[in-house]
């Protein structure tokens, strides 16, 4: 039965990824447009040169940094959160819509946050480093949590990301099916009292605090 529950839902992953049986127009417009999209930007090339020259091309997956970079480009995000940053390679993706984009990216190993350091040295007004998670409310348009970076306190991320989060704002959690741990993170995360619309792409999360939006999920297949 579980193979066959299994079977159902890739079908409906691959038909929403297609718009069909979608009948909210922004997450329509959202999977259409910025989850899926035949568009590239030039900042991709940039990005991939820019770590193959520092060495760290290998450190980053290229199909969910730019998709980052598409999220935060299509809702204007100024003021970013990244927990799990590692060495800074998706912070260059978070950090190139302008020089007013500001990362705050929290790392625990603090051999990553030198060579992030490093890495993001030309962005010193655009990123801060740092291993503690920030406590100030309702002051973030997006935050990134990676699982597989940032897998400490979970339950005391979910609250950061519930108290920290504006209005409007939404969340994407990596490597959400990694484990039944990280499994029970993401449904802890869907629980949030504001958020409401919510996207799961398989191993990646988006879900939108949005009080305009209805609290539905939607499969993606990406």
């Amino acid at each position: 039965m579980k193979s066959i529950s299994n079977i159902f839902r890739f079908i409906n992953r691959k038909r929403h990824a297609a718009g069909y049986g979608v009948h909210s127009q922004f997450a329509f417009e959202l999977i259409m447009d910025t989850i899926h999209t035949p568009y590239s930007y030039y900042i991709y090339e940039d990005n991939k040169k820019e770590l193959e020259q520092a060495g760290l091309d290998k450190h980053v997956d290229k199909k969910y940094a730019e998709l980052l970079f598409r999220l935060i480009n299509r809702f204007n995000s100024k003021e970013i959160l990244e927990i799990g940053s590692g060495v800074g390679a998706n912070t260059l993706y978070l950090s190139a819509l302008s020089k007013k984009t500001k990362v705050t990216c929290v790392e625990q190993d603090e051999e990553k946050r030198k060579i992030a350091h490093s890495l993001l040295a030309n962005k010193p007004e655009n990123t801060i480093l740092t291993n503690v998670l920030p406590t100030d409310e309702n002051c973030f348009d997006a935050i990134v949590w990676d699982l597989k970076q940032h897998p400490h306190k979970k339950n005391e991320v979910v609250d950061t990301i519930g108290k920290t989060i504006k209005s409007d704002g939404f969340v994407i959690v990596n490597h959400i099916n990694r484990d039944k741990k990280s499994k029970t993170v993401w449904q802890n995360t869907l629980q949030l009292d504001k958020l409401t619309m919510s996207f799961d792409l398989g191993t990646i999360g988006i879900g939108f605090f949005k009080p305009s939006l209805p609290k539905l999920n939607y499969d993606i297949y990406f």
